[in-house]
């Protein structure tokens, strides 16, 4: 790697650089990555080179910057999931069919949840997550399900994430969250976004770890407390469906979390 381009600091500049590229915006010119990362014009410059010269990025005869073969082979690593997502998708649409919400698979990330596969509602007005982007586990159906299985470490780092108003309440939450890993699913009302309602369900591999969590999600008042509470079983008959079928596969999962000790 080119020398001027060394350290810690540096490589936070390359990840930096590289994570200003996305769906919507896949090719970017100097000025504009020099805009999202907030670096000055000639560090931008050298590590777009050097990313280009590392073959992560490649520039075009109009001078736009995009993502190259080696970034293309390190997606290909994370499709290796698309066997498991694939798998399971076909029961989200069915449950997306049933309740005519949205329907999102999440994966824990550190101390985030990131959204890795979705059956979007066919209603105009909807709730959908953005695939890949990491959301928060302070409030929520979909927290409550992986709260029970973190350590104690990451629980004290997500309540001091969370505003002021979810760590006056941090302990009922933690409870709500006990009493959804006992009943085997999680509800939510306008927790964490005004007017959005959710349910949520454990997936677990074949040693009984929590592996991924399904929600489902749509407007309060659509999605009432009285259509949440039907679709509960066919959330959880799905999600023990996928667990008997899949438990081997899902242990291959990289974001399946640590096994924790009973008591």
């Amino acid at each position: 790697m080119n020398k001027t381009v060394t350290g810690a600091s540096s490589i936070r500049k390359c990840l930096s650089v590289l994570d200003c590229f996305t769906e919507e915006t896949p090719r970017l010119s100097l000025s504009q990555t020099a805009e999202r990362t907030g670096f000055s014009m000639p560090t931008t410059l050298r590590v777009l080179s050097v990313l280009c010269e590392e073959g992560f990025l490649e520039r075009g005869e109009d001078r736009l910057y995009q993502p190259s073969w080696k970034t293309y082979r390190l997606g290909r690593l994370f499709d290796a999931h698309d066997a498991i997502r694939n798998a399971i998708l076909p029961a989200m649409r069915r449950l997306r069919d049933a309740t005519g919400e949205t329907v999102s698979l999440y994966c824990k990330h550190d101390i985030h949840r990131v959204c890795v596969e979705q059956a979007v509602s066919t209603h105009e007005l909807r709730r959908s997550s953005h695939p890949g982007y990491p959301y928060p586990l302070w409030a929520g159906a979909t927290a409550k399900v992986f709260l029970p299985f973190l350590t104690a470490d990451e629980l004290e780092r997500i309540r001091q994430e969370a505003p002021p108003q979810r760590q006056a309440i941090w302990d009922v939450f933690l409870a709500e969250a006990e009493k959804a890993r006992a009943q085997g699913y999680a509800v939510s009302d306008a927790e964490r976004e005004e007017g959005i309602a959710s349910i949520a369900a454990p997936l677990f591999d074949s040693r009984g770890r929590l592996a991924a969590c399904i929600g489902i999600s749509g407007p309060s008042f659509r999605f009432t407390d009285q259509a949440r509470q039907a679709a509960v079983p066919l959330l959880r008959n799905e999600c023990a469906a996928l667990t008997s079928e899949y438990g081997v596969q899902l242990s291959c999962c990289a974001f399946v979390l640590p096994p924790v000790p009973r008591p």
